[in-house]
């Protein structure tokens, strides 16, 4: 067990040591470091165990929660969510939100799924705001969707076009 301690602690030590310049950042909670808020990073991103940043191209990976407006790659959440101001890409945790969902790709996969528009929910919950392009779950919201609520799976009005 002391063994594991000191090396999660160098590990730690590593990845504090990374600036989003390099390719990689690495945020403890909502703006620490400073400044982290307002970074972009093209690479990897590391929550522990929240990480909150302005952009990420790649991955954002976090024990708890990610916060990125910008998100071109994959969330991932241990414990926690995932939110992402526009997304193009996927997100896996507990809870997944975004506003938009840009480009030709986007998935939610999670307990719980909010999306802006467009992409494909796999969950529990699935509430798709504008008009989610397929929703597989228990239940399904997708206000502009074939029915605006159904359960197991609902198709959005555009799949159809």
């Amino acid at each position: 067990m002391k063994k594991l301690m000191i090396g999660l602690a160098f590990a730690c030590a590593a990845i504090f040591s990374l600036r989003a310049d390099d390719g990689a950042g690495c945020g403890v909670w909502f703006d620490v470091p400073k400044n982290i808020s307002g970074k972009s990073i093209d690479g990897i991103g590391i929550g522990l165990p929240v990480i909150a940043n302005q952009s990420t191209e790649g991955a954002s990976l976090a024990l708890c929660g990610n916060n990125v407006q910008k998100m071109e790659g994959f969330q991932f959440a241990l414990f926690g969510f995932n939110y992402a101001r526009s997304l193009e890409g996927a997100q896996i945790a507990f809870v997944n939100m975004c506003r938009a969902q840009h480009g030709e790709f986007a998935l939610q996969w999670g307990f719980f799924n909010q999306s802006g528009e467009n992409g494909i929910q796999v969950g529990v919950l699935n509430h798709g705001k504008n008009n989610a392009s397929f929703q597989l779950g228990l239940i399904n919201i997708n206000k502009n969707g074939l029915l605006p609520v159904m359960i197991f799976v609902n198709f959005g009005r555009n799949l159809f076009d």
